[in-house]
């Protein structure tokens, strides 16, 4: 009997020896969880505030705007001025030339000349339809007119040439995305190479 209460005793002692040290771990998960929790508010709190950063960012970069287009922003005029002549036809022309504020933006205008380099749309330029591409100085217009429809031929693209700048009248490398929207008749839009 006295063999069995030592058992017993012994099974108690180690019993609550191990009660205690279960006891102990799960203090020390308690702990950790409740760092754990303090982080996630932590992190959480520094997203909010790297989201909010993000956003002002964001709406500076918006404010801010190049003296010049871009070749991303010139394509996208070509882009909206050919979807306005598939849904109206020449009389998209019209628009493209009456409409200043539409189709030009800074140093870039929405264009339009036929195989002969004739100009038949000039965002913004009523004055310049009708008039030749070879008559633009510093512009080599023969090349840039077979260049822009070898172009128009492939579905669209950009044609390089030099251009005399109209304010300065220095001779200076461009660029002018191109896009088909007849046979004979491409639309584009210009950029400088150089900013």
């Amino acid at each position: 009997m006295a063999d069995r209460l030592r058992d017993i005793a012994a099974s108690s002692s180690q019993q609550s020896s191990g009660l205690a040290q279960i006891s102990q771990a799960v203090l020390e998960l308690d702990r950790i969880t409740q760092h754990n929790a303090q982080m996630v508010e932590q992190a959480r709190h520094g997203s909010s505030e790297l989201g909010e950063r993000a956003d002002r960012l964001a709406r500076a970069v918006q404010a801010f705007r190049l003296r010049q287009g871009s070749a991303d922003e010139a394509s996208a005029l070509v882009r909206r001025a050919v979807a306005l002549y598939r849904e109206r036809g020449p009389a998209a022309l019209q628009a493209i030339t009456g409409d200043a504020a539409a189709w030009t933006d800074r140093d870039m205008y929405v264009f339009a000349f036929d195989r002969n380099g004739i100009y038949r749309a000039f965002g913004g330029n009523a004055a310049k339809v009708g008039t030749s591409v070879r008559e633009v100085r510093g512009v080599n217009g023969d090349k840039l007119v077979a260049d822009a429809f070898a172009c128009a031929a492939r579905g669209g693209g950009w044609v390089d040439y030099d251009f005399a700048n109209p304010v300065t009248g220095e001779v200076a490398a461009k660029t002018s995305y191109v896009e088909p929207v007849e046979d004979g008749l491409v639309l584009g839009c210009g950029v400088y190479k150089r900013r």
